[in-house]
């Protein structure tokens, strides 16, 4: 599939409900998820190490916010929204890679240009849930850490995964130290049918 022969991919972290979050926050902390998250977002190529970007995500006003309204370092941060003004008003205007647009099309289409510049094999779609579903059609890989609980009023939910995805890697499964909560890392890939 691919956008202009750039890959897609979306990560979440989701309950076995596919919640994946509660009143704007993540409604669980797992060191290694996001240590994976950080991982994979940040991995794509040395190729302009100078340049100090290692990557590029795509999110929605809302997981901006719920970040602590704070880019994500070493990635061009594109960020989603429907507010006309909002780069004024957040104090984005004129950061450092960081692009505030207001739909799906334009920011896939500026990534896409920004990830042939720099090299980069993947643009990463990080959320939430209307952002991922959205970006569905143009998916070619989804990173999922699928979590052992179901969220009591959870809020925002990760879309079903379309038939025309295939299951290619599933990891064992782990237990987190601190929550004590059950997770384990799955891989779709879009199949060639």
């Amino acid at each position: 599939m691919s956008y202009a022969h750039t890959q897609i991919a979306h990560i979440a972290a989701i309950g076995n409900d596919r919640c994946i979050g509660k009143d704007n926050q993540l409604p669980w902390h797992i060191s290694e998820d996001l240590k994976r998250f950080k991982a994979l977002t940040t991995a794509d190529t040395d190729a302009y190490a100078d340049s100090g970007l290692k990557g590029i995500v795509i999110m929605g006003r809302r997981t901006f916010e719920s970040m602590g309204a704070k880019p994500l370092p070493k990635r061009v941060n594109f960020i989603i929204t429907t507010q006309m003004d909002y780069a004024e008003k957040a104090g984005l205007k004129g950061v450092e890679h960081v692009h505030v647009v207001h739909n799906l099309d334009d920011a896939l289409t500026h990534a896409a240009n920004i990830a042939h510049g720099l090299k980069f094999e993947t643009i990463w779609v990080i959320g939430g849930e209307q952002v991922f579903k959205r970006a569905m059609m143009f998916t070619d890989r989804i990173e999922l850490t699928v979590i052992d609980t179901e969220v009591d009023g959870g809020d925002t939910f990760y879309p079903p995964i379309p038939d025309v995805f295939d299951k290619t890697e599933e990891s064992e499964s782990y237990t987190d130290d601190d929550s004590g909560l059950g997770y384990k890392f799955v891989t779709y890939m879009r199949s060639e049918r």
